[in-house]
């Protein structure tokens, strides 16, 4: 820093006491929980006000934005996952320049180059607020689509229809279908006349403190009142479920995915809006995964006795699991996904943070593997006209390609759909190695770095990690990493337990009361890139959102003197509070719950806002969050700043960042352009990396 910066504002201490099961634990910031009390808005505006005065006086940071902003107006295509339907292909597609998600249609697969833009977010924004198409679904027939949307982030709106020719707006209407927590999912019937969707009760319907809970399923026949819309399933179901619907284009059947909270536990059901429900399979047949095929089956990924899990497959019309039959046993790589189409299974798997497309002949047995990259992910499968699937594969140094394949016609082909590289990255490689942690379990870690690289131990790097959830930290391109590679850093991905990695058994040993090996295992990789020669704890920062803002927050408690700087997004820091949000209480089959005497104890022992002690050296953090968000509450945030800001010995600074339009993501290409440059320049000015686009500058040692 050039010149001293004021003090944030303080956040008095009014004390509260809370009891678990005999234990009292003291609360100096619980007052900061009203989101809308007005000693709350001034302390954050203050803040915000400090935060921005201090990212504004990096020196590197209007270079990295400009950077940023540079490489993202030469046109970055990413798409989420299309869908085929009247012989047409719709898709949410992000392009930077544009600078929003758009729903574009192509108006025939094979025929890729021109796209047509159906509908435009930004035609809904309501006094400059970010309006985004969370879900989208087209008539089977390709007439109609139905859209739900939200604006700032809120994750929250109602089901609208749309003439999927010319975009223009259907009178149908269905309110308040999606909500915090359980979102909400919507399929059409084969005749494309109705839909299935779910939504949560209204009022009345049920006690106010259920109104965000117990998600059912409606039909709708399309043009006709929204009030006499049929309730066709869900009465029986969990207060916590979150049920997802697929439909076929050639069968009046919908198969129905009911998820038990977040922690992987389902049951499946099939059944019509004029026939009787079947439930296929229960939590105890660990099934997460049921898919309709063309050929008449339900196809069913397994975690049963086999933790990476094995598909079954049992006749969609009668069956259940207790009939099906194995069609691909257990093997040494994770089955994730799987897509049947009339001739083939396709199976997406994974071994390590690395991922891989087989095509399994439905006739001969015949597998085939899709030839991509060696280090690379698949985020989507989808079929599009007879044994034909796209697939998009990314990797750490491209941005994402978009193939087309059939394996009966030969190898996977690019299309039009893939985007061009953004810069010139070939001076790096990517490498995997392994750490130990704590209790011996050899733990995953992927390593972006110069070709030449010389391990002397002076390298900055930038580790990021999850592990929750069995979502696996995978291979992408990921743009707010150029700057620091440009600039001569290392990037590194821990791949640790929580997540998918290996399995269901990687996953279950880093949730409820074994969420601990997370962070030992996060620990392990940074001391492993420390003894290998890679960096020093003075050199390395972190980063991580959501599930890794907790991450950041225990890591940073736990070990402050093995890291510089640290970055959490939209984090939960108090573990024994979270419960009380609508979505906390989805998450409890992952966390665990303060009602349970072991999971109480587990959660209190590495709650990182209970683990700041007074009199701490902490290095430098950045504490992002989003006024809107229905995920992770931004109070988790308030607190955690004011917790650190008052306990903190070293001089290193802790930011608070709270954005007034975004939830727990950010919409808009140029917000997240403004929080990335704030985060990187963040990070690299504390590890005293210098932003120079053709290669390291000199390191800037900080006072």
């Amino acid at each position: 820093m050039s010149k001293p910066l004021p003090l944030p504002p303080r956040a008095t201490p009014r004390p509260v006491w809370n009891t678990y099961h005999g234990t009292r634990v003291r609360d100096d910031y619980q007052w900061l929980e009203k989101d809308d009390a007005r000693d709350v808005r001034k302390w954050v505006a203050g803040q915000n006000r400090y935060s921005r005065a201090w990212l504004d006086a990096l020196p590197d940071r209007s270079k990295v934005a400009r950077r940023l902003t540079g490489l993202l107006h030469k046109g970055f295509v990413f798409y989420g996952p299309p869908r085929f339907a009247g012989g047409r292909l719709f898709a949410l597609r992000w392009d930077t320049r544009v600078g929003r998600a758009q729903l574009v249609v192509y108006d025939s697969p094979g025929k890729l180059e021109r796209s047509r833009v159906l509908l435009d977010p930004a035609e809904w924004d309501t006094k400059g607020a970010a309006a985004a198409i969370d879900r989208f679904a087209p008539s089977w027939d390709g007439r109609y689509l139905a859209v739900c949307a939200s604006l700032g982030g809120t994750e929250s709106g109602d089901l609208r229809f749309y003439d999927a020719r010319n975009g223009r707006p259907i009178p149908d209407v269905i309110p308040a279908v999606a909500k915090a927590g359980a979102g909400t999912d919507f399929a059409w019937t084969p005749d494309s006349r109705g839909i299935y969707y779910t939504r949560h009760p209204r009022k009345g319907e049920v006690a106010a403190e259920d109104l965000d809970f117990y998600q059912r399923v409606y039909f709708h026949p399309l043009g006709t009142p929204e009030s006499e819309d049929k309730l066709v399933i869900g009465e029986k179901f969990p207060r916590i479920a979150e049920t997802k619907i697929r439909t076929l284009p050639n069968r009046d059947t919908c198969v129905l995915s009911v998820a038990h909270g977040d922690g992987g536990t389902f049951e499946f059901w099939v059944g019509s809006v004029a026939g009787s429900w079947r439930q296929v399979a229960s939590p105890r047949d660990q099934v997460v995964q049921a898919v309709p095929s063309p050929d008449g089956y339900l196809y069913l990924l397994s975690r049963k006795g086999a933790p990476r899990g094995k598909v079954l497959r049992v006749p969609l019309d009668q069956g259940k699991v207790s009939a099906a039959t194995t069609v691909l046993k257990e093997g040494e790589w994770v089955v994730e996904y799987l897509v049947p189409t009339p001739d083939h299974l396709f199976v997406r798997e994974e071994m390590g943070g690395i991922e891989r497309l087989r095509a399994i002949s439905l006739r001969t047995h015949k597998s085939t593997q899709a030839k991509i990259p060696r280090v690379a992910g698949v985020p989507w499968v989808v079929p599009v006209e007879g044994n034909e699937v796209l697939f998009a594969a990314n990797t750490y140094l491209a941005p994402p390609e978009v193939f087309r394949w059939d394996p009966s016609r030969g190898a996977a082909r690019p299309t039009p759909l893939s985007s061009r590289p953004l810069t010139d990255l070939s001076r790096f490689e990517v490498v995997q190695e392994w750490a130990t942690s704590k209790d011996g379990t050899r733990v995953p870690l992927t390593i972006v770095r110069p070709r030449d690289l010389r391990r002397n131990g002076e390298h900055p790097v930038h580790l990021a990690g999850y592990g929750g959830y069995g979502i696996s930290s995978l291979p992408g391109y990921v743009v707010w990493d150029i700057p620091w590679l440009e600039s001569g850093g290392i990037v590194v991905v821990a791949h640790i337990r929580g997540g998918g990695e290996y399995g269901d058994r990687w996953h279950r040993e880093g949730m409820l009361t074994k969420k601990q090996n997370v962070f030992d295992d996060f620990i392990a990789v940074a001391e492993h890139l420390v003894k290998r020669g890679y960096t020093s704890p003075e050199k390395l920062a972190i980063e991580g959102g959501s599930n890794g803002g907790l991450l950041m927050g225990a890591v940073l408690t736990q070990r402050p003197d093995l890291f510089r700087a640290v970055a959490a997004h939209v984090g939960i820091f108090d573990s024994l509070r979270s419960e009380l949000e609508t979505n906390g209480q989805y998450n409890i089959t992952e966390f665990g719950t303060v009602q349970d005497r072991k999971q109480f104890r587990a959660l209190y022992a590495y709650s990182p806002y209970h683990r700041v002690v007074p009199g701490t050296r902490y290095p430098a953090v950045l504490l992002a969050a989003g006024d809107n968000d229905p995920r992770v509450a931004p109070y988790q945030s308030r607190k955690m700043a004011a917790q650190l800001q008052s306990g903190n010995a070293s001089e290193e600074p802790v930011l608070l960042r709270t954005s007034g339009n975004s939830g727990h993501n950010m919409t808009r290409v140029n917000d997240i352009v403004e929080l990335m440059a704030d985060a990187q320049a963040f990070l690299m000015d504390r590890v005293g990396l210098s932003y120079r686009a053709n290669g390291p500058a000199p390191s800037r040692r900080k006072k």
